[in-house]
């Protein structure tokens, strides 16, 4: 794999080298290089010119995205910025994604960038409809990001969405529909080699299980349980937006429906969204600003990310044997009672039992469990822009985002065995999210001759409510199919928790620019925050860059060559405090009532000592353009290292968290993006856009708590991921195996701690997730009408725990396994790296599950064609076809190389742990503007 990742990358320089080799190298076009002058970015709370940025910024437009099925503003990031690294940790659709900007710079806290919606702050961008976006701006730097303070600590994506044009009225339709398929497979003993199995299994001294599986009810039983669990999903989604105004009033509005549904039932994401956007001009000094959105999106998950045991649908469809049923009417011989009525497991309705073990069900019975999710989301803001003076605005704006969660859960009391055990179990979790905003800017701006300044001043007032209110309880009447709290027999729960949270900041920007040639920049954030305790509260966080246009000078004025040269540098910091519960600094009791006389009692220690988590960053760039611009080739090389690391540690005997500031952390890592017009004119134009990033991180320090420990896999009851100071962030830790014993089939373990036998002192670092490298790679080709889009996307060097395999691969109990066994120890003097079966030697956590991750995917292939005024009042009709996921070249067994099972363990990564596959999706799609 490595060797095909480095010829992919040699085939990839050579057609740069091969594509603008011939570039002619002429002057550069005056025109060309002023407008490029006047090229703005969108910046913390304004905007700058392109030639004038001092910090590392990466832009998406919306082209390179709007062709793909993606629910999710994150997956529009994937692949199309450099140092930005995203994550889709379930194939299941409306799964989390997980959006890192250079790496992550905590351990117990957040890593989300901050999310600026037009205005709106949030971390949750989940139910954005990508459809409405224009252009995505990443703040990577804490030049930039620094005006936003704590919220900004890993980086800012600034989300910017279309908008009405004066004397412009347009109606736009667009609409795809899809299928997907899983990408990969793995595949499992059949019937016969699972009995083979059992019988070396009960050979090496384990349970005879044979004499059940070939009990006569099982008899002509030959499930394909691939076949049952999986599906073809489809996708639909419907846009349609008209925008209009004149010079006064200006409107965007939109309405959109996206359907997703999942390759294995009941998975399922359907969101229904509505925008408007609203932009007046009331008098001369005076606009007012408006943007309103409402988000219904309803999930029905499938359980994943679990082991068998616990209800993991993927890999119990892997696990569950094919001699057993689904249903028990399916089995050839059903049991009766003295009464001759069928048995519980036996009944018509209900699944079949587990005979090795009732509450290990099979994968539909999985299924058959009701966990669903309705959020209604409502985010608006309201700004004026006020010309007090000359050169002087201010721009008071006040946003609120309200989130409604309604979450349902609940297990037939009749279908399944684990219903029947509690006679029904369910609940109801009621969530609401408030977040509002107080924002208050001055702008003065002045240019004067060679002179360009910019000043700007404001403060925040944030506040955030959040209520959870949640019902539980068992044992419901018969028949009962949905939760019902008010028909709770048993163990009934009720839990309510309250959380409130309040910031006042103060921010600056001074930006000034000599010539055109110079910039500096400083940036100023002063936050504080109630969930710190007094003399803690307050924290300052600033910033300052500059850059040098070299292209500007006499010296290089008149180069045919280059067309661009500037060089930027600058430091800055963030705080951090996501990491602990708003009231840390309290000494707490929690009091909750369990049943009508049930008291639970938790308890939170005083944080009191806590600070912030500070996070200092160095950037320093390099931007290049040749060739009229042809070529533009951007540099970027960082170092951020955080201090204060909060962490929870456990104390007393209940092991309630107690948050100290214990150590240190670093994150460096060299960027490059390269943009390149490889043709251009007579009809066919083609162009490449290509970005790597270098990274490594590494913890510095930890005290009070020089080692912790995370990632529990169940299946072995053992921790998987170490931090402690020297190793990187996330790393796998456990036993090596030097080989199998030929004599006895059992691993033998190195003895690293040189005492001359095994224990736990062997135990070391055995895998890196983090990536070496990872880099993406788009090509848009034109011809006429014609328009194929590629987008390849890949990583190289970090390492995937393949937890998966603990499952699948053991051979300690009754479950089926991989073919992957059949290579198993079976008699002395064999050599094989695979164990006996029932070996005690294979259930430690240890190498022989780490893989290597790298991959090279195809992610997205466009091909599309657009009819120019096909019909009276219809200005274009653009039809397409997409596939997403198509290629994937890696040495990973599992599913796919994109995951992550412990996506809500911060600081964890890369481990699979019966994660729902990635799918390949093929689309059709029309876009219609009127």
């Amino acid at each position: 794999m490595n060797v095909q990742i480095s010829r992919s990358l040699g085939i990839i320089a050579a057609l740069y080298f091969t594509a603008n080799f011939n570039a002619q190298t002429t002057p550069r076009d005056t025109a060309s290089k002023e407008q490029k002058i006047e090229e703005v970015v969108v910046i913390g709370y304004g905007s700058v010119k392109k030639s004038n940025l001092t910090s590392a910024v990466s832009t998406v437009k919306s082209e390179t995205f709007d062709d793909r099925p993606i629910y999710n503003v994150g997956q529009a990031l994937q692949g199309n910025a450099a140092g930005v690294n995203v994550i889709q940790s379930s194939g299941k659709p409306g799964a989390a994604i997980d959006v890192k900007i250079r790496g992550n710079n905590s351990i117990s806290s957040s890593v989300n960038p901050l999310y600026v919606v037009d205005g709106i702050q949030t971390f949750d961008i989940s139910g954005i409809n990508p459809d409405d976006i224009t252009e995505l701006t990443i703040l990577k730097d804490a030049t930039s990001a620094a005006i936003y303070g704590i919220n900004g600590s890993s980086g800012v994506v600034i989300v910017t969405t279309k908008r009405g044009k004066a004397n412009k009225p347009q109606l736009a339709f667009n609409a795809y529909w899809g299928m997907s398929k899983t990408v990969n497979n793995i595949d499992v003993l059949n019937l016969d080699q699972y009995k083979t199995l059992m019988f070396d299994f009960h050979a090496n001294g384990g349970t005879n299980y044979l004499p059940l599986i070939n009990n006569p009810r099982y008899e002509g039983i030959n499930t394909n349980w691939r076949d049952e669990v999986f599906r073809t999903g489809f996708d639909q989604n419907y846009n349609v937006n008209y925008s209009f105004g004149n010079e006064k009033v200006r409107a965007y509005t939109a309405l959109g429906y996206q359907g997703i549904d999942g390759i294995i039932d009941p998975a399922r994401f359907e969101r229904i969204s509505a925008k408007m956007n609203l932009d007046a001009k009331i008098t001369n000094w005076l606009k007012l600003t408006g943007n309103f959105n409402y988000i219904n999106t309803g999930l029905k998950n499938t359980n994943d990310n679990l082991g068998t045991s616990r209800g993991g649908v993927i890999l119990s469809a892997l696990n569950t044997p094919s001699f057993l049923p689904i249903y028990g009417s399916q089995l050839a011989v059903r049991e009766k009672d003295a009464s001759g009525n069928f048995i519980d497991g036996y009944k018509d309705g209900q699944f079949a039992l587990n005979p090795f073990q009732s509450s290990w069900e099979n994968p539909v019975a999985y299924q058959s469990r009701k966990n669903e999710t309705q959020t209604q989301r409502f985010m608006s803001n309201l700004g004026l822009e006020v010309n007090l003076l000359k050169n002087l605005v201010w721009k008071p704006t006040v946003s609120f985002d309200l989130i409604d969660v309604t979450n349902d859960q609940f297990t037939d009391g009749f279908q399944t065995s684990y219903g029947r055990e509690k006679k029904g179990i369910g609940g109801k979790y009621l969530s609401t999210y408030q977040d509002m905003n107080i924002e208050n800017t001055l702008t003065y701006t002045i240019k004067s001759g060679v002179h360009d300044l910019s000043l700007l001043g404001g403060n925040q007032i944030h506040e955030k409510r959040n209520t959870w209110h949640n019902y539980e309880g068992n044992n419901f009447p018969a028949g009962t199919s949905f939760f019902d709290y008010n028909t709770v027999i048993d163990d009934k729960r009720e839990t309510l928790v309250k959380e409130h949270l309040r910031e006042l900041s103060f921010f600056g920007r001074a930006l000034y620019t000599l010539d055109n040639k110079y910039t500096i920049m400083g940036v100023f954030r002063y936050n504080g925050s109630s969930a710190l305790a007094p003399g803690n509260k307050w924290g300052f966080f600033p910033g300052v860059s500059a850059s040098w246009v070299v292209s500007n000078e006499e010296f290089l004025s008149e180069s045919k060559v280059i067309s661009e040269l500037k060089l930027r540098g600058g430091w800055g910091q963030t705080g951090n405090v996501s990491g602990i519960p708003s009231y840390s600094h309290f000494n707490l009791e929690r009091v909750s009532r369990v049943g009508p006389d049930g008291i639970w009692r938790g308890r939170q220690w005083d944080s009191g000592n806590l600070g912030w988590e500070l996070t200092s960053d160095t950037n320093v760039g390099l931007d290049m353009g040749f060739v009229n611009n042809r070529i533009k080739l951007s540099i970027d090389a960082y170092q951020r290292k955080t201090n204060n690391l909060i962490i929870p540690i456990p104390m007393g005997p209940a092991q309630v968290p107690f948050y100290r500031n214990v150590g240190n952390m670093e994150n460096k890592g060299l960027e490059f993006a390269l943009n390149t017009q490889n043709f251009k004119g007579e009809g066919f134009n083609w162009n490449t856009n290509f970005n790597i990033a270098f990274t490594n991180n590494k913890v510095l320090q930890l005290n009070w708590v020089p080692i912790l420990d995370k990632a529990n896999i169940e299946t072995v009851g053992a921790n998987l991921v170490r931090f402690t100071p020297g190793q990187a962030i996330s790393s796998f830790y456990g036993y090596q195996i030097d080989h199998v014993d030929s004599q006895t089939g059992d691993f033998v373990y190195k003895d690293t701690n040189g005492n001359g036998y095994f224990d736990t002192g062997d135990r070391t670092f055995i895998g890196n997730p983090n990536p070496d490298f990872s880099f993406g790679f788009s090509n848009n080709f034109s011809y006429k009408n014609w328009y194929l889009d590629v987008l390849i996307t890949g990583s190289y060097g970090g390492e995937i725990y393949n937890a998966s395999r603990f499952d699948l691969e053991m051979m300690n109990d009754f479950k089926n396994q991989s073919t992957a066994v059949l290579d198993r120890w079976t008699t002395p003097g064999q050599i094989t790296n695979t164990p006996r079966a029932n070996s005690p030697s294979s259930q430690y956590v240890s190498d022989r599950f780490v893989e290597d991750g790298s991959f090279l995917k195809v992610k997205s292939a466009t091909l599309g064609y657009n009819f120019l005024s096909p019909f009276k009042g219809v200005s274009k009709i653009n039809v397409y076809v997409t596939g997403q996921n198509l290629l994937t070249w890696t040495d990973y067994t599992g599913f796919d190389p994109e995951v992550n099972a412990f996506n809500t363990t911060p600081g964890v990564s890369g481990v699979d742990y019966g994660t729902y596959p990635q799918v390949r999706t093929f689309i059709f799609g029309l876009k219609a503007n009127f």
